[in-house]
């Protein structure tokens, strides 16, 4: 199977890349022209049998390259954070804001999907709590999972909690701090009987959730969404 990865450098990326390509699929990894450390990554996923494309993030670059070589697969990984918005910014190197990143390249992929490869499954990472009366990072999330109901293209949804893990290259000292002490009160939760809700928002790392979509990528995408506490 085809599976193009669009996110393919980050963390939960480079674990989808891995796990796919050890699954034996035809695998597809996008990294951004001119993005940092873009050309030691692209050698790393070639190095491990991994075909690598560095499509122009414009409606047209996208179209053509969709057409030319359609995926059966596409897991939609991109997400960027405050701090890269800042530092961005900072150096004049263009908006990678969430709005700009997370919704704006994503939905621009989704479009160009609907009329250069209708057929190919869409695997979107979303996140638990995703609205449209969420703060910014969930707002896009819930906007993203609305284009995908309204689309052509067949999908699958997951919505996980913190994903977090000892490999992870950013600090975010808060964000693992928060998945700490949330899995510590999950644990009572699930001595107390609640296994479904503390599966369901307890973290999980980049490797195991890796595994999780790419087993969803072997199935039919079926327009569902799910959660963690399915698979666990």
């Amino acid at each position: 199977m085809r599976m193009l990865i669009i996110g393919a450098t980050g963390y939960v990326g480079r674990h989808v890349v891995a796990t796919a390509r050890r699954a034996g699929h035809d695998v597809v990894a996008h990294v951004r022209p001119g993005s940092p450390g873009g050309d030691r990554a692209a050698a790393g996923f070639v190095g491990a049998g991994v075909r690598v494309v560095r499509t122009q993030w414009s409606a047209e670059a996208w179209y053509r390259s969709l057409e030319s070589d359609p995926p059966d697969r596409v897991f939609l990984l991109l997400g960027t954070t405050a701090a890269r918005a800042r530092a961005a910014a900072a150096s004049s190197a263009g908006d990678a804001s969430q709005e700009a990143v997370d919704l704006g390249l994503t939905m621009m992929v989704i479009t160009a999907l609907r009329s250069a490869a209708p057929e190919a499954g869409v695997i979107y990472l979303s996140a638990i709590g995703a609205s449209p009366k969420a703060n910014a990072y969930l707002r896009v999330r819930a906007s993203i999972e609305s284009e995908l109901e309204r689309g052509r293209n067949p999908f699958t949804i997951i919505r996980p909690s913190f994903i977090t893990g000892p490999d992870r290259t950013e600090s975010r000292p808060a964000e693992r701090l928060g998945a700490t002490l949330g899995d510590a009160v999950l644990s009572v939760v699930r001595l107390l009987g609640g296994r479904r809700v503390a599966s369901r928002y307890s973290s999980i790392s980049g490797a195991a959730l890796a595994e999780i979509l790419v087993r969803l990528a072997t199935r039919q995408p079926d327009r569902s969404i799910h959660s963690l506490d399915d698979f666990r």
